[in-house]
């Protein structure tokens, strides 16, 4: 059967899916594949002309729903069905969908929407420990594999940094230590990761481990000569010990790297933890100058 033809089949069910059952399955007469294309089609449509800018939309929304009404259990569609909710605010709506998703994916053996929740809930609920719960059961499913990424970043990132979050110093650096050893052991060179090596070096700054911690900026910038944050919290370490001229030297380096759109430690859709912001750099400044 053709789109087209399964399009005005959908345009009659529509208007009768109005008046009926909620739980009336309407589509029962399409054969498994009429309804994987009918709910292609709907998504489709609902990430090309009802997406940027109208995620939010009630069209988009519309079209989403549509595509769920072929195949409920979609668990891709499903997922990116939140997203609208989780945009606009209504986050209620938003986990119960998400959490729909990761149900569906779980029980066919897949981690896919549980990754995608792991980084949902360490950056933008800031759920810690259902970061950590989420990225556990990610590593329990998919062993003997130790690496697994988590919307792209390594999902024992994630759970390290909720450590850090959570103040568990100790196992936050257990797991930092952990996710460069597997990476090396991977074929990857360990100084590459960032992100991990300066968060190492924020465990060390909170424990008042101020030599290590030192170390650990000092060679971020070694490598990252333009590491604007490593200059800032260096430059504070250098405060604190009464070193005046090396404070100054690294906060104006930070300032100026910011003067010129360097910023290693950021993300468009949330904010990172320790993220720094050019008003912490002068009111630094202010207070040594």
């Amino acid at each position: 059967m053709s789109i087209k033809n399964i399009y005005i089949i959908f345009v009659a069910v529509f208007f009768l899916a109005c008046k009926s059952s909620k739980n009336e399955d309407i589509f029962a007469h399409l054969s498994t594949e009429e309804r994987e294309e009918l709910a292609t089609f709907y998504h489709n449509i609902s990430i090309t002309k009802y997406h940027y800018g109208a995620q939010t939309g009630q069209l988009h929304r519309m079209y989403k729903d549509s595509a769920l009404m072929a195949v409920p259990d979609h668990v891709e569609y499903t997922q990116r069905y939140s997203y609208s909710y989780k945009k606009s605010g209504e986050h209620v709506r938003a986990m119960e969908l998400l959490n729909k998703a990761v149900d569906t994916d779980v029980a066919n053996g897949k981690t896919n929407a549980l990754e995608y929740k792991a980084w949902s809930m360490l950056y933008f609920y800031r759920d810690y420990e259902s970061a950590i719960e989420d990225v556990d059961q990610i590593e329990q499913m998919n062993s003997p594999n130790p690496y697994n990424t988590c919307h792209g970043e390594p999902c024992l990132l994630l759970k390290a940094q909720a450590l850090y979050q959570l103040k568990k110093y100790q196992e936050a650096l257990d797991c930092f230590h952990q996710l460069l050893k597997i990476e090396e052991e991977y074929g990857f060179d360990p100084q590459d990761n960032f992100f991990a090596r300066f968060y190492i070096a924020r465990i060390y700054t909170q424990q008042n481990d101020t030599a290590k911690a030192m170390e650990a900026y000092q060679s971020l910038i070694d490598d990252y000569e333009n590491f604007t944050e490593a200059h800032y919290y260096l430059g504070l370490l250098y405060a604190e010990q009464g070193n005046k001229p090396m404070a100054v030297r690294h906060l104006e380096t930070a300032k100026k790297l910011f003067s010129e759109n360097y910023k290693v430690i950021q993300e468009p859709y949330i904010e990172r933890f320790d993220e720094v912001f050019v008003h912490q750099v002068d009111e630094a400044l202010e207070q040594l100058l």
